[in-house]
């Protein structure tokens, strides 16, 4: 069962409502009792520990104790800060992507415009609910980051890109786990990327490695790249990256 619920900021020591929607899953989705222990986490590194001391009305909305006297570094990061850019995958997909994406320790998403991608309706504020949410699920300190889209272009010349940087290919060798602790992994759309886009990639850099030997979807294709690039991955505790 989940223990670790993101707030921001956090509440100091005392007793404290908790807003809305956080309260409406406590109460109603965990069934969460008086005297119940849950973590309270910032989605940047910190947390503070509390306990549900009271439920009001029939809303059934929780009142927690902080007991902390400050919050403290805690959760657990990979040592590796890895960063995918996938044009988003139809339907209900990249919700999924997002969501075990976290469980394995990706560190920023990166949704793509790209000539063959499938245009569909981005929901932002939905997707930053599932990456929380499963951050805290898994015991994560930080909440990845997810940014706005770009173009594949606009990717492609920012300067703050990392030098290890992959293409997710089915021609190119076996794809290793990461070398360095910041890594780039670019996914291309389930239509692929056209001749054009694939030579600006492989000129900024980017090595083509092999997932799997089969074709697939782009949400697979994520989440086995990160499979493969953070297995040599140590998990880190009290993590100090911004």
């Amino acid at each position: 069962m989940a223990r670790r619920y993101h707030l921001t900021p956090l509440p100091p020591p005392g007793r404290h409502p908790l807003p809305a929607e956080l309260s409406h899953h406590l109460a109603r989705v965990m069934r969460i009792r008086v005297g119940d222990p849950v973590v309270l986490f910032d989605g940047a590194g910190l947390e503070c520990a509390a306990a549900v001391c009271g439920i009001r009305g029939s809303g059934r909305s929780p009142t927690v104790e902080v007991e902390t006297a400050l919050p403290t570094p805690g959760g657990f990061e990979p040592d590796v800060h890895l960063t995918v850019a996938f044009p988003p995958p139809k339907g209900g997909r990249t919700a999924e992507l997002l969501e075990h994406g976290t469980e394995l320790g990706i560190a920023a998403f990166q949704p793509l415009r790209s000539a063959r991608a499938v245009r569909d309706l981005e929901r932002p504020e939905r997707w930053q609910r599932v990456v929380a949410a499963a951050a805290g699920q898994c015991d994560r300190a930080r909440i990845p980051a997810l940014r706005p889209s770009c173009a594949l272009r606009t990717l492609l010349e920012d300067p703050a890109l990392p030098a290890e940087r992959y293409l997710a290919d089915a021609a190119g060798p076996p794809l290793a786990p990461a070398q360095t602790c910041e890594v780039v992994l670019l996914v291309g759309p389930e239509g692929g990327l056209s001749e054009d886009e694939r030579s600006l990639v492989c000129e900024a850099g980017f090595a083509p490695r092999r997932m799997a030997i089969p074709t697939l979807r782009v949400e697979t294709a994520v989440l086995a790249g990160a499979a493969l690039l953070l297995s040599a991955c140590n998990r880190l505790g009290n993590p100090d990256r911004p």
